[in-house]
């Protein structure tokens, strides 16, 4: 119970904070307004392309923009623990009673409701641009956007603690933030891409992810690669929450 308690008290701090100042969620709500209004025209006269149907070029399209949101809206939560530890948040913590779980689990839910929020509004205003939206699909596919939202929340809050420098997390994070977008096939399939990119991209938790959300989108919520999605990333969150706890106790112990 006191975990749980612990998780609340953090989580209601840390969205205190996004209220006070809302930049971050306006932000991370323009990034795929901008790709909508500006790349998507693009691709409405593409025709034969493999997974994408003629006339349906957003079903095709809205899944991968919304990795990308989940995705951010993670990798760079390092930058503001940096500030923290800078600014000795972290060890002020070291003599409260407070579980150290609950000092990762509270921001990474705050990161959470804050993705949420940004992916809703975001297919609510591609509805009037021509998305067709499959509720069923689109709440199994919040599952796995939280999956991929809790992982690179957790891997970039560690990074912060473990760096304390923005310069050390600018280049970590960047290296990663581009190959990982462009060979998931999120702005478009990886079915266009040559053999050895496409084997590469079966490396990316964030492939499994996007060529889920569009069979999801289609209605096909039993097909096999939305089951692959969740087997490849159901153990990486796991993983990756359990080394970001780790490092947390070992920096507030």
């Amino acid at each position: 119970m006191k975990l749980f308690v612990d998780i609340g008290l953090l989580f209601k701090r840390k969205m205190l904070e996004t209220l006070r100042n809302p930049v971050f969620i306006i932000i991370s709500m323009s990034t795929p307004i901008v790709y909508l209004v500006l790349f998507a025209p693009l691709l409405n006269h593409l025709t034969g392309i493999p997974g994408v149907t003629p006339g349906h070029v957003l079903n095709a399209f809205i899944p991968g923009l919304l990795v990308i949101v989940a995705f951010l809206s993670g990798l760079f939560v390092g930058y503001t623990m940096i500030d923290e530890v800078k600014n000795g948040v972290l060890e002020r913590m070291r003599v409260t009673p407070t579980s150290r779980f609950s000092l990762l689990a509270g921001r990474v839910l705050r990161d959470l409701v804050n993705m949420t929020v940004v992916v809703v509004f975001f297919v609510i205003i591609a509805i009037p641009f021509g998305f067709d939206l499959n509720v069923p699909g689109f709440l199994v596919e919040l599952v796995l956007l939280a999956m991929i939202l809790i992982t690179t929340s957790s891997f970039g809050n560690a990074l912060g603690v473990i760096l304390g420098d923005e310069d050390k997390l600018s280049p970590i994070v960047q290296g990663i933030n581009l190959p990982v977008i462009l060979l998931s096939g999120m702005l478009l399939p990886m079915e266009l891409a040559p053999k050895w990119l496409q084997v590469i991209a079966h490396l990316n938790p964030a492939y499994y992810v996007v060529e889920a959300g569009r069979q999801l989108q289609a209605g096909n919520i039993l097909s096999a690669k939305v089951a692959y999605a969740f087997m490849f990333m159901v153990p990486l969150t796991v993983i990756v929450m359990v080394w970001a706890t780790r490092t947390f106790q070992r920096s507030v112990s």
